[in-house]
């Protein structure tokens, strides 16, 4: 009865021990996935419609508008739609910068789109270019996955032909 006892009370230490240790932790310095962009840099984005949502006889979900916000909740940058938008025709575009037309700071935002049906969100963060040398071509992303069976944000760059890419080769003189 008593090792019973002594077990428990050890048992109730340890476990006590780790709850408070959790609890002196800080939060996470970002989430744990998003999309990465140097500073100034375009962040284009979409509201994704999987196929599963056809297969259910859904409505597609008009877009009323989009906002930026700090991890802390604060609003960085909104628009709102007079009207809902379909989702399968409209590219979002925000330029990291805030509603006064300011750049805003390296860090995580979130992408928050408003649907008629609710909201979808993504994470992004801006980070600082490296001024000494070329080290990478982008900076890390951690990606998320995608929904199979609700609507979710794709995040990317611009595209690098917006009008599509052509090539020319010229050979001869300029006369």
């Amino acid at each position: 009865m008593k090792r019973a006892l002594a077990l428990s009370m050890a048992a109730l230490a340890v476990t006590g021990g780790l709850a408070l240790a959790q609890c002196g932790c800080p939060p996470p310095a970002g989430p744990c996935c998003y999309t990465a962009f140097w500073a100034g840099e375009e962040v284009h984005f979409q509201l994704v419609l999987p196929f599963g949502m056809f297969c259910c006889c859904q409505e597609r979900p008009g877009i009323v508008g989009w906002r930026v916000e700090t991890m802390a909740g604060t609003l960085v940058y909104h628009v709102a739609f007079p009207e809902p938008k379909d989702p399968t025709s409209l590219t979002m575009v925000w330029d990291q910068k805030d509603q006064a037309g300011d750049p805003v700071a390296p860090g995580y935002y979130k992408l928050v789109v408003t649907t008629v049906f609710g909201e979808h969100e993504a994470y992004v963060r801006i980070a600082e270019r490296p001024s000494c040398c070329f080290l990478w071509w982008w900076p890390w992303s951690r990606p998320c996955g995608a929904m199979l069976c609700r609507p979710y944000i794709k995040v990317f760059r611009a595209p690098a032909c917006p009008s599509g890419c052509s090539f020319t080769l010229f050979l001869g003189s300029g006369s």
